[in-house]
């Protein structure tokens, strides 16, 4: 299997205005995406504001001083929301630019890896090599 995020994504690098996104748990988290950014530390899917279910979505007690403090909410560099459900997804509505990749001010980030499309996952998982699978050439035998 490959190792490159761009191999492993169900869904093309550029986006379209109908994919169906949803949670784990089946909860309908946005239609429609713009691209897959690839930054240092992974694939996100951008979205614009239009493309998310807001109504599904809240911003977390602990996490409201993103959005609402007088001189923090200038200093931060996204406001975190999450998802109605168990799943919990976090999504990232961006403030600011970084320099670890390509986000737009004002557009939303979600992991691929919380998503699902057509209730399957947007990107696959690597395998994992399992105990019994690796050998162990110091064990005496």
């Amino acid at each position: 299997m490959s190792t490159s995020y761009e191999d492993r994504l169900r869904i093309p690098l550029e986006g379209n205005g109908h994919t169906r996104f949803e949670t784990k748990a089946g909860l309908h988290v946005a239609t429609g995406y713009t691209r897959i950014v690839v930054g240092e530390r992974g694939p996100y899917i951008e979205f614009l504001p239009g493309h998310l279910i807001w109504e599904n979505l809240h911003i977390p007690e602990d996490e409201k001083y993103r959005r609402d403090h007088p001189v923090r909410k200038h200093r931060v560099y996204y406001v975190e929301w999450r998802t109605n459900d168990e799943s919990k997804v976090k999504v990232y509505q961006q403030k600011r630019t970084v320099d670890y990749a390509d986000y737009k001010v004002g557009l939303v980030y979600i992991d691929p890896f919380d998503l699902f499309v057509e209730g399957e996952p947007v990107i696959t998982e690597l395998d994992r090599k399992r105990k019994s699978d690796v050998i162990d050439l110091f064990r005496g035998e």
